[in-house]
């Protein structure tokens, strides 16, 4: 078997469940933790995986999710509470591989990537925690908990004082993911949420106002779901109209 499809393969062994989006298409999601080498380049983002020694290891127990009929694996780190990673199977199978290393999707970097769109990873975590920017949200990220809500994964976690819930799911038959954020009793002066820059302009949110790759939701908005297209809008109906 290739070994770039060895980070949705391997989820065989973990959760499969099915998810109804809100289009009404579904998408049968497979589930699993593992270890990865860590692929993020951002010195902010790294921060949260760096020993006093300076030497960054593996990232452990990650969850990995997408669907064999899609060419996506998406990463989700207990450690740093956060969605670290999209992969793109089929371009990471593109990738020139130097003598005796393994894909990224294997567990070992890919660095460096490719110019341009060729970069397997539609999306990597940049800059601190993603709430970090929240007046009143402050002091280390736990995990404490994961579950299934209408077959999409939940992770359950705090910052400070806060308990979040974020919720990942592919939409619209995968050619969207969705990210929905969650928390209870949040500050009045209302949550920020980053995202790479990247994505500036890119992502679409449920609610609230960007400035940049910055969002800003109402004060005392306690909800928000961010939308992310990871394949470009089908045309061909339009176009035979």
């Amino acid at each position: 078997m290739r070994p770039f499809l060895l980070a949705l393969c391997a989820l065989a062994a973990g959760v499969i469940s099915e998810h109804a989006s809100a289009q009404g298409s579904a998408v049968k999601l497979d589930i699993s933790r593992r270890n990865l080498k860590n692929f993020l380049t951002d010195e902010a983002a790294l921060q949260a995986y760096r020993p006093a020694s300076g030497e960054l290891g593996e990232l452990l127990d990650v969850f990995t999710f997408g669907s064999v009929d899609l060419p996506y694996a998406i990463f989700w780190d207990p450690q740093a509470c956060r969605l670290i990673g999209v992969l793109h199977i089929d371009r990471a199978k593109e990738m020139p591989q130097p003598a005796g290393e393994k894909s990224s999707a294997e567990g070992r970097s890919a660095e460096p990537s490719p110019p341009g769109n060729l970069d397997p990873y539609l999306f990597k975590a940049q800059g601190p925690f993603p709430l970090s920017k929240t007046r009143g949200i402050a002091g280390p990220v736990r995990y404490f908990g994961f579950r299934l809500v209408d077959g999409a994964p939940e992770f359950l976690y705090t910052c400070g004082s806060y308990p979040i819930e974020e919720r990942l799911w592919l939409d619209e038959g995968g050619r969207v993911l969705r990210q929905r954020f969650f928390v209870k009793d949040p500050p009045a002066t209302g949550l920020q949420i980053a995202v790479p820059d990247a994505w500036t302009g890119r992502v679409q949110a449920s609610i609230g106002t960007w400035k940049g790759s910055l969002l800003v939701l109402p004060k005392d908005s306690s909800e928000v779901v961010l939308s992310y297209p990871l394949a470009p809008q089908d045309t061909s109906s339009q176009d035979n109209n």
